[in-house]
């Protein structure tokens, strides 16, 4: 580079700068910038609103959240998470979801179980 024409390199043949230019290659190394994605990770829309992501997932967590309050619902949320991360490993989007259905049908599943074992125990009281 002649530091007087930019985007061109000039070549010197060791007295002084010859009239011979090439376009000046883009660097390496140099990421292009990437397209503006409103609903990515980057997004407050990514983090509140179920954007970009399949129905298994959405209506699992959806499920997985009730059934922390109703807990016949567990089974249902820990098949839905199943589903949803099956779904999310062959391209969707979700995983988060998916997990937090299983572990909340596990956990809400689990609950229910020991209210029944308890209220059983002192109906026999």
């Amino acid at each position: 580079m002649d530091g007087e024409t930019p985007g061109v390199v000039r070549w010197f043949d060791g007295a002084g700068w010859t009239e011979h230019t090439q376009p000046l290659a883009p660097a390496a190394g140099v990421p292009a910038p990437r397209p503006s994605d409103e609903t990515g990770p980057g997004s407050a829309v990514h983090w509140l609103v179920p954007v970009g992501r399949s129905w298994q997932s959405v209506t699992a967590g959806y499920v997985g959240l009730f059934s922390l309050l109703v807990w016949p619902l567990g089974p249902v949320a820990i098949g839905l998470g199943v589903w949803a991360l099956v779904r999310a490993r062959h391209g969707g989007h979700g995983r988060g979801r998916a997990i937090f259905a299983i572990v909340a049908g596990v956990v809400a599943t689990g609950a229910g179980l020991m209210w029944l074992d308890l209220s059983r125990q002192f109906a026999n009281i």
